[in-house]
């Protein structure tokens, strides 16, 4: 896979990965988390954290050079 080809695949991945994880996030809220503002505050500051980890390998292998 070409540098090109790698950069559109893992961004159009990242993409579609970012928006399933947005959405199960919010589902997780609406159903389990307690209409409170605190823990509301605690768990969307804490999903909003969590998705930088694995996204951030993605981009190390979208930005990693070829192996010749």
């Amino acid at each position: 896979m070409n540098v090109r080809n790698r950069k559109i695949f893992g961004m159009a991945l990242l993409i579609v990965c970012l928006a399933i994880y947005t959405l199960a996030g919010v589902y997780v809220a609406v159903t389990y988390i307690p209409d409170h503002g605190l823990i509301q505050f605690i768990y969307y500051t804490i999903a909003g954290i969590a998705w930088a980890f694995p996204a951030r390998s993605l981009l190390t292998w979208i930005h990693a050079p070829l192996a010749e």
